[in-house]
């Protein structure tokens, strides 16, 4: 079995966007360390923990370097939301944090952890608060920004809308991107990632957040997703984003000009000047580059981690075998019989 087989039924996009993070063997420990240090050095630079993820290493013992990588990446961000805290009420911040975990834990165990949706009423405190800070505003309101139009992600959402009356005014569906935190919504992908700004005194909404999107970096977590919706959503933000990207030059070496936007090995890079200024423009909104790069490389990590969980199946317990067989997905189902035919 040759890696050029394991994402062929995902379509033909989508080897090379796992190509953009590198591969890596699940039964190389260097491979796993040096590929999972790599993602998590970007994912530090974008959220700005990197002072706090180089002290808080993981440790090179593990029995589980993934999951030990995760926990010091997940420890020094959140060390980082300590010293921030600029963000959300506390009263909003719990009822985020109670919402989140209860569409995060529900997504992994119906395959559908990158995009959660959910009728907003019935989640905690029916997803509304009363702003503490402003008693004067005696009005309950929306935990998050309700994300149902047409945008980089989709066209769109229509259910489940809520079913009883919902004290904050919700009519529509709650809808958060959760594999692509910080920028959880599909129509706001200029500028810092709202997901980002889910901070208070008491609660950490943005950590949850951070938690189920890198979740998906887990090899079992990973085969447990759907890959149908990662694939629909890619493509839609591909689409939408194809135009755009035709509008700007790829860079060539000592050609460049200070300060201007190009094409880089997949990725926007802006010469000799800031990334944080440069974005894309289109009808659905603008991108902010940092958005869009992190955007894809989220998309990269999760098919490049199912590309190796793929690859490397037969050495997986017999239980991950199991779930391969049983799966939702028809080509992660195709690929675990084609497998243990093989064998």
């Amino acid at each position: 079995m040759t890696t050029t087989t394991t994402l062929d039924c995902y379509g033909p996009e989508i080897e090379q966007v796992a190509n953009l993070v590198g591969d890596f063997s699940l039964r190389s420990r260097p491979d796993i360390g040096a590929w999972y240090a790599m993602q998590w050095k970007a994912l530090a630079e974008l959220l700005g923990f990197s002072q706090q993820l180089a002290a808080l290493a993981p440790s090179a013992r593990s029995d589980n370097p993934i999951g030990a990588a995760q926990e010091a990446g997940l420890a020094a961000f959140e060390l980082s939301l300590r010293d921030a805290r600029p963000g959300v009420s506390d009263a909003q911040g719990h009822v985020q944090l109670a919402a989140l975990t209860s569409l995060a834990s529900a997504g992994r165990e119906r395959g559908e952890l990158w995009r959660v949706t959910a009728d907003p009423t019935t989640l905690p405190m029916g997803a509304c608060y009363r702003d503490g800070e402003h008693p004067q505003i005696n009005q309950s309101l929306r935990a998050f920004y309700p994300d149902t139009a047409p945008g980089y992600f989709g066209d769109g959402w229509e259910g489940p809308r809520p079913r009883a009356a919902s004290a904050c005014g919700w009519q529509t569906p709650l809808v958060l991107h959760l594999g692509t935190f910080p920028w959880i919504y599909s129509t706001r992908l200029d500028g810092a990632g709202p997901g980002a700004r889910w901070v208070s005194s008491t609660t950490e909404p943005a950590l949850e957040g951070l938690r189920a999107a890198v979740s998906l970096m887990d090899p079992v977590i990973n085969l447990r997703q759907d890959a149908r919706q990662v694939v629909a959503i890619f493509e839609n933000f591909a689409k939408h984003t194809a135009p755009l990207l035709a509008r700007v030059p790829v860079f060539q070496p000592g050609r460049g000009e200070a300060g201007r936007l190009y094409r880089q090995n997949g990725f926007l890079y802006v010469h000799q000047g800031s990334l944080h200024v440069a974005g894309l423009d289109g009808p659905r909104g603008r991108i902010s580059a940092p958005a869009y790069n992190h955007i894809l490389r989220r998309f990269a990590c999760f098919f490049a981690v199912r590309r190796s969980t793929l690859r490397d199946l037969t050495a997986m317990p017999g239980d991950v075998q199991r779930l391969t067989r049983s799966s939702s997905d028809p080509c992660l189902r195709a690929y675990a019989e084609e497998v243990v035919r093989a064998s």
